[in-house]
């Protein structure tokens, strides 16, 4: 079904049958609060230029994209921009499976760009819950989000809510099996610097990975837990081989988790007093490896922590202040430091690790290949 403005869209999305793919043509779409909750629905920008074909929310308090109970929903090659809340909401207790998020720029979306609620609450609500047997049922599995861009022009210029630091790129309760790679997140800062993870998955999740994403400038980066609810926040978590350029707080947090791994990362802060990386409220089974750092390390008691290098590290990165922190000649103390894992086969760049690995999520030299395509864009 292609369609060419903003009425055409309801109406295919209302009209759509499973199996139905919505190829959206170039062109600015006046949208707000778009229902979605058929299932094997594929929703795109025909184009593939993602800039090409904007969701605009005109700067209302509301959701550009809402989506209940969708199975393997694929959204793709398109903007999601201009709201004071959420770019692509849904709801965490309507059974969302194998959602799909591919090359999608969230722009300007100044609570959440993807927002998925807590399961346990019933239409999100805060008193009527589901019970623990029907949560685990429902919980959102299989989900993906992959090549996209999260980016905000500046800090948040609104006060609410909270301040204008309740602002975040992705924020996911209950979920499970997701995979959130080779994402590009930038300026994601709310007014006093207190926004929240560029990703952060919290709420009784369970193996989650966040691998190959560069963040920048963001008030923090990719936290998996929070220091309010009950623990755990995450089990058996991993991130790995990311690029992190610090902002005002925490590259990485890890709160309230059991069983999760922080490994081969590449964190640059500009203050080497930074905290770059964080444990803290009470982990279970922590394990920091293999990470470069320059910062520090924040480890609380029982998180095992090897082969992590940090200090210093002048000139050891090809241009961090892009977010580019592959490594130069003058990393060498980096190379073959690290320790072999059975999660990171490969590096920030999908080359092959060596034995024994470098430290940090590049590895050096780098191998000669064909033309490879920006994380952040369409693969």
């Amino acid at each position: 079904m292609r369609v060419g403005d903003a009425a055409q869209l309801r109406k295919a999305v209302a009209e759509a049958r499973p199996g139905t793919t919505i190829l959206l043509a170039d062109g600015t779409y006046q949208v707000n609060d778009l229902p979605i909750q058929q299932d094997q629905l594929s929703l795109r920008g025909e184009s593939g230029d993602r800039e090409k074909v904007i969701l605009d929310g005109a700067g209302e308090f509301s959701r550009v994209i809402r989506i209940r109970g969708a199975k393997e929903l694929l959204i793709a090659d398109l903007t999601v921009a201009n709201n004071k809340q959420y770019g692509i909401f849904f709801y965490g207790d309507s059974d969302v499976q194998r959602l799909r998020v591919y090359n999608v720029k969230f722009q300007n979306c100044w609570v959440r760009g993807l927002k998925g609620t807590d399961a346990a609450r019933i239409n999100d609500s805060h008193t009527r819950r589901h019970p623990l047997e029907v949560i685990r049922k429902i919980r959102p599995a299989g989900g993906e989000v992959r090549y996209c861009l999260f980016v905000n022009d500046d800090i948040n210029p609104h006060q609410q809510p909270y301040g204008g630091d309740y602002i975040g790129g992705i924020d996911m309760m209950w979920v499970k099996d997701w995979v959130i790679a080779d994402n590009v997140f930038v300026g994601i800062r709310g007014r006093h610097g207190g926004g929240r993870g560029a990703v952060f998955v919290w709420v009784n999740s369970e193996d989650v990975v966040a691998e190959r994403n560069i963040i920048i400038n963001c008030d923090r980066g990719i936290c998996f837990g929070n220091p309010s609810g009950k623990p755990p926040h995450m089990t058996g978590g991993v991130v790995r081989n990311n690029f992190i350029v610090a902002g005002k707080s925490e590259p990485i947090e890890i709160c309230r988790a059991r069983s999760t791994t922080v490994c081969n990362n590449t964190v640059f802060c500009a203050a080497l007093t930074h905290r770059a990386v964080q444990f803290h409220g009470g982990n279970e089974a922590g394990r920091c490896l293999s990470n470069l750092v320059r910062g520090q390390l924040s480890l609380e008691p029982g998180v095992l922590a090897d082969s992590n290098i940090v200090g210093e590290l002048d000139g050891w990165f090809v241009n961090p202040a892009v977010g580019d922190l592959h490594l130069t000649a003058r990393a060498a103390a980096a190379v073959g430091k690290g320790k072999p894992l059975v999660e990171v086969t490969e590096d920030f760049d999908r080359q092959k690790r060596k034995d024994p690995p470098d430290v940090g999520a590049d590895e050096f030299p780098p191998q000669q290949k064909g033309p490879q395509t920006a994380p952040g864009s369409r693969l």
